[in-house]
């Protein structure tokens, strides 16, 4: 087992995972029609519950596939340190745990798990009908931005194809790639508050979509179920939030010594979306009184912006956590 087997469990994944991602793409155009209908005519309910749980099906079975994908990395790749190597290394991590949520997978995660949420509240028929349209684009951004079948994992591979041509080749600079990798695979890859960390995010986040959705619905109706709904996701992705960000304060201490992590932007945008949310909560235990329905409606509301926003921070800011570079 090595590289050759890495790389052609890499092109299996692709083979059958972008005709998956397809399906998904036409079940979430499908989807968005039928949501649109649904609110004029209740009739076409049934056909958006149908959509629905064919794409939550194809996204799981999606995600079968590439826990699949990162077995074969475990099993096949072996970081075999040079000799001279193993005494300059601390500690001979040769294998990669790779986390399921990381690179163009992270979204995709979070798909999957807003609509397995969204299946869990179909008597809500014009909430869910919202809800869908919003899941159908996100499908959509996937699909477009975020394939992690059309090149998996890039950048690990990238690591992993230059690991192999250094030690074919005998490269000077072995030393180098094999430090950078030891400190991506201890501090990343196989950390336990990498498997525990960005998914609490995720999940969070998944839950946080439907209270969003409530709270529009609370500006447009008068009625005290979407108040409930909105509180009762609240709750869960507030406690993952708040768990998320407390795990990761241990792992950046660990992972980034030496470095000022604490301005990274993302950090100071989960910060501050974290502050909203507890205004949300505060704010939501007076929203019988006058005034204080709306009031929570709209800050519930720019807590799913300020959502948005700090997960887009990585890829337009320079920072720690993000894609782009300074």
């Amino acid at each position: 087992m090595g590289f050759p087997e890495y790389a052609a469990a890499r092109d299996y994944l692709s083979f059958i995972g972008q005709p998956l991602i397809t399906y998904i793409l036409i079940v979430a155009l499908f989807q968005a029609l039928f949501s649109l209908l649904c609110f004029k005519k209740e009739k076409y309910y049934g056909y958006l519950i149908k959509c629905l749980y064919i794409s939550t099906g194809l996204y799981v079975l999606g995600f079968i596939f590439l826990a699949w994908f990162h077995l074969q990395i475990y099993n096949t790749v072996l970081i075999e340190y040079p000799a001279f190597l193993q005494q300059m290394i601390p500690v001979a991590e040769n294998r990669i745990a790779v986390p399921l949520w990381i690179e163009s997978e992270k979204l995709y995660f979070l798909a999957m798990v807003s609509f397995i949420f969204i299946l869990m509240m179909q008597r809500r028929k014009e909430l869910v009908s919202f809800l869908g349209l919003i899941l159908s684009i996100l499908s959509i951004i996937v699909y477009f931005f975020s394939n992690p079948f059309r090149e998996p994992l890039p950048v690990l591979n990238s690591e992993i194809t230059n690991w192999y041509a250094s030690l074919a080749t005998g490269d000077a600079s072995i030393f180098q790639t094999a430090m950078t990798l030891y400190g991506r695979i201890t501090y990343y890859y196989n950390s336990t508050y990498m498997w525990t960390h960005p998914p609490m995010l995720f999940i969070a986040y998944a839950s946080l979509i439907i209270t969003f959705a409530a709270c529009v619905y609370m500006l447009k109706k008068r009625d005290k179920v979407y108040d409930e709904i909105a509180y009762r996701y609240a709750k869960p992705g507030y406690l993952l939030l708040t768990a998320g960000m407390l795990i990761g304060y241990p792992w950046a201490i660990e992972a980034w010594k030496g470095s000022a992590w604490w301005w990274d932007p993302i950090i100071s945008g989960s910060i501050m979306m974290w502050a909203l949310y507890t205004a949300y909560l505060h704010a939501r235990i007076y929203v019988a009184r006058e005034k204080m329905w709306n009031t929570t409606a709209y800050l519930g509301i720019v807590c799913f912006v300020s959502l948005i926003v700090t997960y887009l921070l990585p890829y337009v800011v320079p920072g720690i956590h993000s894609v782009v570079q300074p």
